[in-house]
């Protein structure tokens, strides 16, 4: 998955972002490779769990340092945008 649509989007609406991948298995594109086993249903569910978890404390740590007020300039991108 990317994060293309969005991230326009938000730049459109002069929103900051940020993408977060949580990465749920290795062997996409290795099938058949003698020396990598493939991934079960079970694995993957299992490291999407250990993800899920990294991810809400990643969420809860990124929100509590976020700052009351932005420092950066995204919400004025469309200030002097032009369409056409």
């Amino acid at each position: 998955m990317t994060g293309y649509p969005e991230c326009v989007l938000a730049r459109e609406l002069g929103l900051c972002y940020v993408n977060i991948s949580l990465i749920t298995d290795y062997d996409a594109g290795l099938e058949g490779h003698p020396d990598i086993a493939p991934v079960t249903h079970e694995a993957m569910i299992e490291v999407f769990n250990q993800n899920n978890d990294r991810l809400r404390m990643l969420l809860q740590e990124l929100v509590a340092a976020l700052p009351e007020k932005p420092s950066c300039n995204c919400y004025k991108h469309l200030i002097d945008g032009r369409i056409g």
